[in-house]
């Protein structure tokens, strides 16, 4: 069974895609903000990261980096923001998902790497 960890600031967003990842059939990770994910990268070693660009503590972009950089093999990383992905480039994030969400574009992203 394949660990995602879905770090983001929103709960009600976070728990939403806590659920429909767990309904996938994914074992799944919560962090709040980039320095509690980076703790729990370490105990859990997940297969996929679904990160929020902003957040408060450490976002997104910041946590793409040192996940690329200090982890090894790195684990994919799936960034997403209302934004726009022009927050994802030079981070080394391997996908972007606009937010609000368009769950199929979601799932599609997460099976691309993590089947």
């Amino acid at each position: 069974m394949s660990t995602i960890l879905i770090v983001e600031d929103e709960t009600p967003i976070r728990e939403l895609l806590a659920l429909i990842l767990r309904d996938l059939g994914y074992k799944v990770e919560e962090a709040i903000n980039g320095r509690e994910a980076i703790a729990l990268a370490a105990e859990h070693r997940p297969d996929l990261v679904i990160s929020d660009v902003m957040m408060p503590i450490m976002g997104g972009t910041e946590l793409c980096r040192w996940m690329k950089r200090e982890i090894e093999p790195a684990p994919p990383v799936i960034l997403t923001s209302s934004i726009g992905v022009q927050v994802a480039r030079g981070t080394g994030a391997d996908a972007f998902v606009r937010k609000p969400f368009d769950l199929d574009e979601l799932e599609q992203a997460v099976r691309q790497y993590v089947e």
